[in-house]
């Protein structure tokens, strides 16, 4: 079976039938390059390279947007100098300001590249860390038969209060989830309820690990796939995926 070839097929039939839904954090990315991190004590120059709009979220509805997939946006906005960027480039970008409160600012991020390519990452957190369970009943998932998450909103408080959202889903939508580098963080809990919604894992080789305990990519990713019954991606490396399913796996490799 040419599992590529199913699953291109695939996402073009969901680009014209389906929504897909993201609901997580936008903050602003500060970025800068430097040759090789500092040793603690060291006192080095790097270069600024960019400061954007960024955040899980907000980044994956890029991604959409130029697959033409129907999707919407659900990012809290607070009050203060980085909400105020965030929500000049939410209307810019013409997406609706759902979630609106005026007790904290939205958080910021310092990306660090090394020359090699090499990504570290310092996130101080906002607004978008701090669901309330109020902003439950602003929000209506029934359109919906993808919602999007990352592990950063489902960590400490803020994963019951989305873990309480999402019960109002409909039943036949799927959650895709990238905990991303907060795999470790997330309470067991939360986990047990996410691997029983229907929940398409994506995660890289280190998280992945950290989640079943195995080694290996290929065991580790059949784990994963017992965990939830549904599909799992592992990114390994930039070159290439593995695509997990109950029809077989595939090692997916980017075209140069």
């Amino acid at each position: 079976m040419n599992i590529s070839k199913t699953l291109i097929q695939k996402i073009r039939g969901l680009q014209t039938s389906k929504k897909v839904l993201v609901m997580g954090s936008a903050v602003i990315d500060v970025i800068l390059q430097l040759d090789k991190l500092p040793v603690t004590g060291q006192d080095i120059m790097a270069e600024h390279k960019k400061t954007i709009v960024g955040g899980c979220a907000y980044n994956v509805t890029n991604i959409l947007k130029q697959l033409n997939f129907k999707h919407d946006l659900i990012v809290p906005v607070g009050r203060g100098a980085n909400a105020d960027l965030i929500r000049k480039q939410l209307k810019d970008d013409n997406h609706d300001i759902v979630l609106e409160e005026d007790t904290q600012d939205n958080g910021w991020n310092l990306s660090i590249v090394e020359k090699g390519g090499e990504r570290t990452f310092i996130t101080i957190p906002g607004l978008e860390l701090n669901w309330k369970s109020a902003w439950a009943e602003q929000i209506d998932l029934s359109p919906y038969d993808f919602i999007c998450l990352s592990g950063y909103e489902l960590e400490g408080s803020s994963g019951q209060v989305v873990l309480k959202t999402l019960e109002s889903k409909a039943e036949s939508c799927r959650i895709v989830l990238d905990p991303g580098p907060r795999v470790g963080y997330i309470g067991q809990e939360v986990w047990d309820k996410m691997f029983g919604r229907g929940t398409i894992l994506h995660v890289n080789q280190g998280e992945l690990n950290q989640l079943t305990g195995e080694q290996d990519v290929m065991n580790g990713a059949r784990k994963a796939f017992q965990m939830t019954n549904q599909p799992v991606i592992v990114t390994l490396g930039k070159d290439c995926t593995l695509y997990y399913t109950a029809e077989g796996s595939e090692v997916l490799r980017v075209k140069k």
